[in-house]
């Protein structure tokens, strides 16, 4: 017993206020010939009071071949031990987002001290301009864009998270592609209201506002969504306060593969374009059919725009074979594929009914 401890290994321990908290980083192309990559990282310099809004931040950014050469030489350019356990955000320019974005995937990856939940976006126009943007309500530097991706603090109708590790996922397995959220600069505000679709070499489409919110439908279900529906009796704006879609696959004949979305949704007639000020019975009837109308019309649009690019950001590649013994060659599955969509809606509240 006396001879035991001194097998036992030591732990180190560092102070707080010795740590520099980097909540976010961005990676861009570098103004430099000579290198490759801009590297910036957001600390916050928060006092951790949370009854405080409009929190401050320090970003340093160099110039580098590799992200670990950057986050290296970056050490010196601190007084305090850089910490990326509360790394939340990485952002991609959009010039470094056009190229193989594997290598940056593969090595935030390798990371212990990254954490494979941290929310991946693409920056535009770039990922510094991004990071230089200071909301009046942030407590906590970074935690804006964070709290842009959680469910249990936004809960948008266009904003879909991509988690490190699902992006990585998709990166390297065949049968799907990665959808991005894009980050945009728009004057002294931020957007996040479309999506980048990529191929396994780089960026290779963006969705329309409309397309990522029938996108997000499709795959992750949407709540407080809208369309505008017009009948013979007027115009009217639809809420979806919620919206979930089922997904089945099966092999016709000539290698055809029959694809159908069952669409389920909850609605309420939330604004009428007209002096209308009643509903009957039967005007509520039309409206909750040319709603399901418009929203087949918007499913068939997005995707026949998927099919066009040859990618597969829904995974349905990867979904037909993991349910089959005899697998397709993802090359050729696209083009044979053959979508049906069913959609079902219930209009819940319409105001006054008479």
């Amino acid at each position: 017993m006396i001879l035991f401890p001194i097998f036992l290994s030591g732990c180190s321990f560092m102070d707080i206020d010795k740590r520099a908290f980097v909540t976010a980083i961005g990676i861009d192309e570098s103004d430099s010939m000579e290198k490759k990559y801009k590297v910036t990282l957001k600390i916050s310099l928060s006092k951790g009071d949370p009854a405080t809004t409009g929190a401050d931040f320090t970003l340093i950014s160099t110039d580098a071949d590799s992200i670990s050469e950057a986050l290296k030489s970056m050490k010196s350019m601190t007084d305090k031990e850089l910490f990326y356990g509360q790394t939340k955000t990485i952002l991609i320019g959009e010039k470094v987002a056009e190229k193989d974005i594997r290598p940056l995937l593969d090595y935030f990856v390798r990371r212990a001290d990254i954490q494979r939940t941290a929310y991946l976006g693409v920056a535009v126009p770039t990922s510094l301009q991004v990071l230089e943007f200071k909301p009046d309500v942030e407590q906590v530097a970074g935690s804006y864009l964070y709290s842009l991706f959680e469910e249990t603090s936004a809960d948008s109708p266009y904003v879909h998270a991509l988690p490190l590790f699902d992006a990585f996922r998709r990166e390297t397995e065949e049968g799907m592609n990665i959808a991005m959220p894009i980050i945009e600069v728009q004057g002294e505000k931020i957007q996040v209201d479309t999506i980048a679709l990529f191929s396994k070499t780089g960026m290779a489409s963006k969705l329309n506002p409309k397309e990522t919110e029938i996108y997000k439908l499709l795959t992750a279900g949407m709540k407080n969504g809208s369309t505008l529906i017009h009948t013979k009796d007027g115009a009217y704006t639809i809420s979806i306060s919620k919206g979930k879609t089922k997904t089945k696959m099966k092999e016709e004949k000539n290698n055809i593969i029959s694809t159908v979305f069952h669409i389920k949704l909850d609605a309420t007639v939330e604004e009428k374009m007209d002096d209308q000020l009643k509903l009957t019975f039967d005007q509520v009837k039309k409206i909750q059919d040319e709603t399901e109308k418009t929203i087949k019309t918007e499913v068939y649009s997005l995707l026949e725009t998927i099919q066009k690019t040859n990618l597969d950001p829904m995974g349905l590649g990867l979904k037909f074979n993991s349910n089959n013994f005899h697998h397709k060659d993802l090359n050729q599955f696209y083009a044979n594929l053959k979508y049906e969509v069913k959609v079902d809606c219930r209009i819940r509240e319409a105001g006054i009914v008479e």
